[in-house]
């Protein structure tokens, strides 16, 4: 990635770089080339100084106290001029998307984070505060100390807060497509099936009311909001019970489901069989497999 911040530890998420701007004698750049900008999110925090942000050919200029925020697949070019003090993040796109909250403002924040900002003022005071939550977070990943996942969760998880509300996260948003929909919901069950999300908090989440989510995605996929969190819900029972050694009644628990009866009976209707069945098959079937192999010659 850009920069010369250090990427954060693997086992949390990957791909993060924090860079602090710390007012070099010359001019700074970043040329995002098409291969960088898949790498995810860039944002810069300007706590002081000038530059420039080039987007699709038109030139935009900063004046800091300032922010910038470009999008995976952006195609830019950052200029920092002589003196600019400030931060820099990069951040995959696997990064952002665990990193977003499981709350009402998951839906508007994920929209806010697809949409560049360009050298949207800020008060000083923000702007410095941004820059040491990053400074912060690259401290974390330099001392490794016991914690240090959780800090640099919170702390990520406020700069991109303060990014969606400087970016107008407050204001009324157009209603969303039924295209749009989808996608935001499909995202939301990625990330809360296994918290037992009921529809209506879906709906909620989005701002939208649980009749137009359940037409929307009716029209699109054919099936209920309520089937497709359950089809999640089985590939992870499933892929728990092929790869792990855990016991039914801690997949149960992993999957938020608080009574282990309960899990089976869910598992069954939608397998034909108990969970505990389903692993008996999988484990003979790989069995069987691997044996004819070893019986080559």
């Amino acid at each position: 990635m850009v920069g010369n911040g250090r990427a954060l530890p693997s086992g949390f998420v990957q791909d993060v770089e924090v860079e602090e701007l710390a007012g070099a004698l010359t001019a700074h750049e970043w040329d995002f080339s098409s291969a960088t900008a898949r790498l995810g999110g860039h944002g810069f925090v300007l706590a002081s100084g000038s530059g420039s942000v080039l987007l699709a050919g038109v030139a935009h200029p900063l004046e800091g106290p300032c922010v910038v925020w470009l999008p995976s697949g952006s195609l830019a070019r950052v200029r920092l001029d002589a003196g600019a003090r400030g931060a820099m993040m990069a951040v995959s796109d696997a990064a952002l998307g665990r990193v977003v909250p499981a709350s009402s403002i998951a839906g508007p924040l994920r929209q806010a984070i697809e949409r560049p900002m360009l050298g949207v003022r800020i008060e000083a005071a923000a702007a410095r505060g941004a820059v040491r939550d990053l400074e912060d977070m690259r401290r974390e990943a330099l001392g490794e100390l016991p914690g240090m996942r959780e800090v640099i969760i919170s702390r990520l998880c406020l700069v991109l807060i303060a990014f969606w509300r400087w970016g107008g996260g407050a204001s009324v948003q157009p209603q969303s497509s039924p295209r749009q929909l989808v996608q935001n919901f499909l995202q939301l069950v990625e990330l809360n099936a296994r918290a037992q999300w009921r529809i209506g908090d879906y709906a909620r989440t989005m701002g939208v009311s649980t009749d137009r989510l359940t037409t929307a995605i009716r029209r699109a996929t054919g099936q209920s909001p309520l089937e497709l969190v359950h089809r999640r819900l089985m590939e992870d029972a499933e892929s728990l019970l092929e790869r792990s050694i855990l016991q039914v009644a801690e997949i149960a628990d992993a999957l938020g489901f608080r009574d282990p009866g309960y899990f089976n009976r869910f598992f069954a209707r939608r397998a034909g069989m108990s969970p505990g069945r389903y692993r008996q098959q999988f484990l003979l079937q790989r069995a069987g497999r691997e044996g004819s192999y070893a019986a080559w010659p």
